[in-house]
């Protein structure tokens, strides 16, 4: 594994090209990455650098975690995280410096994962919706708790189902 950028996602845009053509581009906010520890092999058995993005305020801190962002020297983050990396990229860092893009090159592929912020059941069929789609001309349809549960656990699958119920 490389080094690596932590950050926050701001939104979306486009890029045109000469010719015309729209290139969807997705824009990160990956300033204030700042280098909390350097882990050598010699001291921590693998090489790797942590690294604290984002600002937190004091008060909101754990005691252990504020020391270590003051042995470092550096204002306490919201996120902190770990990349392991060879030996002779750590000769180039310090403690307390604070990494930028500029450590990639123009070209660079680059891998981006992210974490998704959780809907809940939300789907095409709501959990809403399913309540109301049980409910037939004829008669109402009562399900028992543990129905309900097993309907919601499984909406993608339901709706089939349900056109059958209603019909």
């Amino acid at each position: 594994m490389s080094l690596g950028l932590v950050g926050r996602k701001v939104g979306m845009t486009r890029i045109f090209t000469d010719d015309g053509t729209a290139i969807p581009v997705t824009v990160l906010d990956v300033s204030n990455n700042r280098i909390t520890q350097i882990k050598t092999p010699d001291t921590d058995g693998y090489s790797a650098v942590q690294v604290a993005y984002g600002t937190r305020r004091a008060s909101r801190v754990a005691k252990a975690q504020a020391g270590h962002y003051a042995k470092a020297g550096v204002e306490a983050g919201s996120v902190l995280s770990e990349f392991t990396t060879t030996p002779e990229k750590l000769a180039e860092l310090t403690v307390g410096s604070t990494l930028s893009v500029e450590m990639f090159a123009v070209g660079q592929k680059v891998d981006v994962s992210g974490t998704t912020l959780g809907k809940g059941f939300s789907s095409a069929i709501t959990f809403h919706r399913i309540a109301l789609l049980t409910v037939t001309p004829s008669r109402t349809t009562c399900l028992a708790p543990s129905a309900w549960r097993r309907i919601r656990a499984a909406c993608f699958r339901v709706s089939a189902w349900l056109v059958n119920l209603v019909t």
